[in-house]
């Protein structure tokens, strides 16, 4: 009788894309593209920013940082996904719409990576 487990291995299991929860950011530490289209926002002192750090959930290796940058009061938000390595898949912040925290921003922001392809 074989001891081999007849389930998948535990990599193939688990796969997608998790990040650390999200974390109050400043302009200073936010991506440089990021930066460039908060700071022409006329009233951009009153907007949020927040990063969170992108692992891949088979492997652990980290894939990244989601950076987002809202409106507490508007459904307007821009975000930006800085990948580890020199290959950056975006060229520009990218405008979506929002509405509420920080959590479900970086959470609406993974879904339009996610159908990007930039992320599992």
């Amino acid at each position: 009788m074989s001891n081999t487990p007849k389930a998948k291995p535990w990599a193939e299991e688990i796969s997608g894309t998790y990040w650390t929860p999200p974390a109050q950011a400043s302009l200073a530490e936010i991506h440089p593209l990021l930066m460039a289209v908060v700071l022409v926002i006329p009233d951009y002192q009153d907007w949020s920013i927040y990063a969170a750090d992108v692992y891949d959930m088979a492997s652990g290796c980290p894939l990244g940082t989601f950076e987002v940058a809202f409106n507490p009061r508007t459904t307007r938000a821009y975000g930006y996904y800085s990948a580890v390595g020199s290959q950056q898949p975006m060229s520009i912040a990218l405008r979506f719409e929002h509405v509420g925290d920080e959590s479900v921003a970086i959470e609406n922001f993974y879904s339009l990576m996610r159908e990007a392809g930039h992320v599992e």
